[in-house]
């Protein structure tokens, strides 16, 4: 209990430091060492959170905009992207260590753009596409798999 009254302090401390100025490189440095050796996730993340916000950064929100799963062929619903995204895959092991899996990319009106993953053997990969509209995926695959399609977002000091 006193361990955790003295971690209170020091972050409220901590707090009040990050809120009393602009800092500079080497102070931005030294409070993010004092972020990572915090022991409770819960207050790491808002003392990083405060420290993002202090420096003007974006806090993210959720970046997956959906997320498939499924064992063998399937056609996704539509989906709608805004901005920058990524699709990011992992095809599971069926025992053989052979597989088939493959991921097409259409846009809203069934016009292919792509073969985007074809691989014979489990693992993860990933596609970035730059461009925003509505697209869905066409998945062909031997065994297990899950996708996920993420919100790239790009941040400026």
């Amino acid at each position: 209990m006193k361990k955790l009254i003295v971690l209170m302090v020091f972050v409220l401390l901590f707090s009040i430091t990050i809120l009393a100025g602009d800092l500079s490189k080497e102070e931005i440095v030294n409070e993010l060492k004092k972020i990572t050796v915090i022991s409770s996730k819960d207050i790491r993340l808002e003392r990083y959170d405060a420290l993002s916000k202090k420096l003007g950064l974006e806090i993210a929100e959720d970046p997956i905009i959906k997320e498939y799963s499924g064992t063998g062929a399937q056609t996704t619903r539509p989906f709608v992207i805004n901005g920058p995204w990524e699709i990011q895959w992992d095809a599971k092991d069926d025992g053989t260590g052979f597989i088939v899996f493959s991921i097409a990319l259409y846009d809203k009106n069934g016009n292919p753009i792509g073969l985007i993953a074809n691989q014979t053997k489990p693992g993860k990969g990933s596609f970035y596409n730059p461009k925003k509209g509505t697209f869905y995926l066409s998945v062909n695959a031997t065994s297990d798999w899950e996708i996920k399609i993420v919100e790239v977002k790009w941040y400026r000091i």
